[in-house]
């Protein structure tokens, strides 16, 4: 199959292509979620660990994700997006199901640190993919609808690690996750081959700050892509809401007697994929500003609910709230981490914008941790909350600093009727 170029000059969103990036998405997030709801009570219950060891177990993969990321990038880049969905997607089932053969805390972290490496790899590039494919005017758009494979998978694959857990135990449920990445590997080889281009399209046009920043390809710029690091750091400090939802809500809900944690993430993943496909062309209308700090004050407003009621009510009236709050975070700063960029440096980008999962896991878990241990499982949705609220700040200080990469308002707008 000849490669093919890519030029983002197709007008649609929903292509055959973008669907089936979805497909191999859902599968993808499927098996790497599944694991969310386990390790927490594997090491409590399995490995007699602390709440301390939960929270480095939960971060711990963020240490070679991070440094993994900026390999990753180069390879989406020189190698095409197809390499690494479909490897990464392959290596990362292998580190899944050997979770189960863990024996202490210790053997656990080794594995985390293996997935850790290989995990990123499928992200960045679907999420590539996505933006590669998508009309520029309507990239938060496309990640939108894209949030179909994110939302899914973390929807229901947290469902799925538990119930085959409580059915056959944590050795069976960490394969069925390893089984469902190798389905999104499988699906990923379906993916065309396509060579990035050297040039930004013709409907963007890079400052002249961009393109000498991106020009360098000579010490920190060979690692990472300089103008993705602003709304990395604004993503930072949201996605602590996540570390928070996904690694202690297990242990929040057994401490309160509130069922188990399947079902939450379930009603919070459909009421993100809800908002998102309902208000896609939001962020692109609202811009970076405006879109991300209404995320920002969403989420802390969920967290502080979920924990200031801790109650069936409150349980699931916080994740609502974080839900639609949060909803527009990631469309809104992923568009201006690839905003103006050339694709042939769009997956360094991504990289780079990316490693605020890692990153935010490798501190704001141990951090979350240590706030359970003082104050109780609760405790950790209050300082969620106040990473969240740092955010905002940051994001105020960023587009003081360089308003050019903020995607502005109804950019999508603005953008048609030229």
């Amino acid at each position: 199959m000849s490669p093919e170029p890519l030029n983002g000059e197709n007008e649609r969103v929903v292509t055959r292509e973008f669907v089936l990036v979805t497909i191999t998405g859902i599968f993808a997030l499927i098996g790497f979620s599944s694991t969310l709801p386990l390790v927490p009570r594997f090491v409590e219950g399995q490995l007699d660990g602390s709440k301390l060891d939960v929270g480095i177990a939960v971060g711990i993969f963020s240490i070679s994700a991070v440094l993994a990321r900026p390999l990753i990038g180069r390879l989406g880049d020189e190698r095409g997006r197809r390499f690494i969905i479909v490897w990464g997607c392959g290596l990362t089932a292998v580190s899944v199901a050997l979770h189960s053969v863990a024996t202490s805390v210790e053997m656990l972290y080794a594995v985390r640190l293996a997935m850790g490496a290989t995990q990123g790899a499928f992200f960045v590039g679907t999420a590539t993919l996505v933006n590669d494919l998508a009309p520029p005017h309507r990239r938060a758009q496309a990640t939108s609808y894209f949030s179909v494979a994110i939302y899914t998978g973390m929807a229901f694959g947290p469902l799925l690690g538990e119930t085959v857990e409580r059915q056959a135990g944590f050795t069976w449920a960490f394969i069925a996750g390893g089984v469902a990445l190798l389905l999104a590997a499988a699906a990923g080889t379906r993916l065309p081959v396509r060579v990035p281009s050297a040039t930004p399209p013709a409907s963007e046009t890079a400052s002249p700050h961009d393109e000498a920043a991106t020009s360098v390809a000579t010490g920190f710029g060979r690692l990472v892509h300089i103008e993705a690091i602003w709304p990395g750091v604004v993503l930072f400090c949201g996605i602590a809401a996540f570390t928070a939802l996904n690694s202690f809500m297990p242990l929040y809900v057994e401490e309160w007697g509130l069922g188990t944690a399947g079902p939450v993430f379930v009603v919070y993943g459909l009421a993100v994929l809800v908002v998102r496909v309902a208000g896609a062309k939001l962020p692109d209308r609202w811009g970076t500003k405006r879109a991300a700090g209404l995320a920002l004050v969403g989420q802390i407003a969920g967290l502080l609910v979920i924990g200031m009621f801790p109650s069936t009510l409150g349980l699931y009236g916080g994740a609502l709230i974080l839900a639609v709050g949060g909803s527009m975070l990631y469309p809104a700063l992923l568009t201006a981490a690839v905003h103006g960029v050339p694709t042939s440096q769009r997956a360094k980008a991504t990289s780079t914008f990316s490693m605020a999962f890692e990153l935010s896991a490798g501190v704001a878990g141990p951090a979350l941790g240590l706030a359970a241990s003082f104050g109780g499982n609760r405790a950790t949705f209050f300082a969620a909350a106040a990473f969240a609220a740092l955010g905002l700040p940051l994001l105020m200080r960023w587009a003081r600093a360089r308003p050019d990469r903020l995607v502005p308002p109804q950019a999508s707008m603005a953008a048609a009727s030229h």
